[in-house]
């Protein structure tokens, strides 16, 4: 019966050993819930059709997902052209529309329709970025790791995108091409 003993009391102290070491491998990622602004993007408004300038626009409803955890105060949204970047303006009502016209967009650098492709790529790009404030007083103005969103390059063109929604959490650049139309895309014949 003694032997039995100590090997019981060895069992126990393996056992407790063993889980003390397994509770301390394993380890909790640290992250933090954050903000990302979303962008209901108006269907055939994805892009400016650079073979009608003058009567094309972009329009989207600025929003935010704070995915239950955090509110947005406020949604600073950045226009960029190259390597000029502007505020478009603070936003404090969601969603809010947004639209521009060609020549609105262009109007940001101090440009007129007339300076599309001075590079002579045959596209301009425009981007938009943000940066959001929280109810708390939290700045959010870095994105994970599938930031960029381009409505053009998307074959299923739905109207609705998250990272600005993408399809997936939150935008951080949004873009909109200047080009003629594409004859395969489904939106732009």
């Amino acid at each position: 019966m003694k032997q039995v003993n100590h090997t019981f009391y060895i069992f126990l102290v393996l056992l407790t050993f063993n889980a003390c070491t397994e509770d301390d491998s394993i380890k909790m990622p640290d992250f933090e819930v954050g903000i990302v602004a979303t962008a209901d993007i108006e269907a055939g408004r994805y892009w400016f059709n650079a073979d009608d300038l003058s009567n094309t626009s972009i329009a989207f409803d600025l929003g935010y997902d704070g995915f239950d955890v955090n509110t947005a105060e406020s949604i600073e949204l950045f226009i960029s052209n190259g390597t000029d970047i502007v505020t478009v303006g603070t936003f404090t009502t969601f969603p809010t529309p947004i639209s521009f016209t060609a020549a609105e967009a262009y109007g940001f650098f101090n440009e007129t329709i007339a300076d599309y492709d001075m590079d002579g790529s045959g596209s301009d790009v425009f981007q938009f970025t943000y940066s959001i404030t929280t109810t708390d007083g939290l700045l959010y103005s870095q994105y994970g790791q599938y930031y960029t969103y381009n409505p053009s390059l998307d074959g299923r063109f739905t109207g609705k995108y998250a990272q600005f929604y993408t399809n997936l959490p939150g935008f951080g650049v949004l873009i909109f091409d200047v080009r003629p139309p594409n004859p395969d895309h489904p939106n732009e014949n």
